[in-house]
């Protein structure tokens, strides 16, 4: 019985492996190529999802927000079904698409409880995270001196991010540079602007100011308590002045987002915050819709939203779209795992914690601004390290709790 777990756990990470080169390399590609009318990611993360649960152990490393959270995201789907009257084309489609954003977390919950079930497993989850930011980093530099040398330099700085996951490898590659003892603050720093120069190329401000805040967040963890109100004053002011005096922090698309948030706030606030709309809704309203098109096309561009994008097109802020679907509990139940990471000894000292600790921090920022929980593209490293935090912050409380 125990060669067949080995095996199992083998398949399954190595079809993981599989599936996370694919989105590197691969990229929307990938992501859009169809298998028997399925998705080849979808598919392929259901098979690995499946596999985890042979000899599944509920009772280990769980995370009962989450389970609450899943349980809820899964009562509101229900009632969306029964709900909807199917009169728009594709709708049962729209609603598991709008649905994917608990979806996706709902897989790699299972498949992080599984990789947590071994000491060695979680060792090797945290190398291979390792090597995924160093191999983004270097294929983002190839691709752009690539780009350089067949284009222009105006070209490259506009949007060329190789793929979307890529993107979210520059996160965890800069978070494993400050966590790494080895090197001194000097080279982190050089290698902070590399990395934020190599950034630019992306061609979104949000991918920067990620970075930028994981440096702020490591510099204020690592100080000392008097130095931390000063770091904390100059963050935040530096981040006032970015948002507010950077031109692409007020240009069309800034204006397109702050619409668009606008509208979710008050259609969340009227529902009290509390209660989500479900799935397979529109995400803006027609009126909200035709500013966001008119705002597009008075400054030259055809990026409107009509037909089924009107419940494809997200917030661009995956936090926003959890909210309209099933209301600010989502939210406190994601906080939820992270309630005791300021109150256990020495957490930040634990060199994996702290670059999962920065790791999400980047990312979170990226989701705040784009859309991205919701798409298959990048959302599975988000999981993978959100869930491996949440269940290291866990042992650790425990294993802390029992030496009092």
């Amino acid at each position: 019985m125990a060669i067949k777990k080995i095996k199992l756990i083998h398949i399954s990470v190595f079809l993981l492996i599989c599936d996370f080169l694919a989105l590197i390399f691969l990229g929307k590609t990938y992501t859009k190529f169809l298998v028997f009318d399925i998705y080849a990611h979808d598919l392929l993360l259901t098979i690995i999802t499946i596999l985890c649960f042979f000899e599944f152990d509920w009772k280990r490393n769980r995370l009962y927000s989450i389970e609450i959270l899943i349980i809820l995201s899964l009562l509101y789907l229900i009632v969306s079904f029964i709900r909807n009257d199917f009169d728009v084309v594709n709708k049962g489609y729209i609603i598991l698409r709008q649905y994917a954003i608990f979806g996706y977390l709902a897989f790699f919950y299972v498949i992080t409880k599984k990789l947590m079930t071994s000491s060695k497993a979680k060792e090797y989850t945290i190398k291979a995270l390792y090597v995924f930011g160093i191999v983004c980093i270097v294929l983002q530099f190839v691709h752009i001196i690539n780009l350089y040398v067949n284009t222009n330099l105006l070209q490259i700085i506009e949007r060329n991010a190789y793929s979307p996951m890529v993107v979210m490898g520059f996160f965890v590659f800069i978070s494993f540079v400050f966590t790494r003892d080895y090197l001194n603050q000097i080279t982190k720093f050089f290698i902070s602007v590399f990395v934020i120069l190599l950034s630019i190329s992306i061609g979104h401000d949000s991918a920067y100011l990620g970075i930028l805040l994981i440096g702020i967040s490591y510099i204020f963890i690592i100080s000392n308590k008097k130095t931390k109100i000063a770091i904390a004053f100059t963050g935040i002011l530096m981040m006032i002045l970015i948002l507010l005096f950077l031109p692409t922090f007020s240009d069309h698309n800034a204006q397109w987002r702050l619409i668009y948030w606008e509208h979710i706030l008050s259609r969340s606030l009227s529902n009290y915050l509390f209660l989500g709309e479900g799935f397979g809704v529109q995400y803006a309203s027609n009126t909200t819709i035709e500013s966001l098109n008119n705002l597009m096309l008075s400054n030259g561009y055809n990026a409107l939203i009509l037909e089924d994008e009107k419940y494809l097109t997200a917030p661009h802020n995956s936090f926003l779209s959890m909210i309209l679907h099933t209301g600010i509990p989502s939210i406190i139940f994601l906080l939820i795992p992270f309630r005791t990471i300021f109150i256990i000894k020495n957490v930040v000292r634990n060199r994996n914690i702290l670059f999962l600790v920065l790791s999400l921090i980047g990312m979170t920022v990226w989701a705040s601004f784009n859309v991205v929980l919701e798409l298959p593209h990048s959302s599975s490293i988000f999981w993978i390290v959100y869930f491996l935090l949440s269940l290291s912050l866990k042992k650790t409380n425990l294993e802390q709790a029992r030496k009092f």
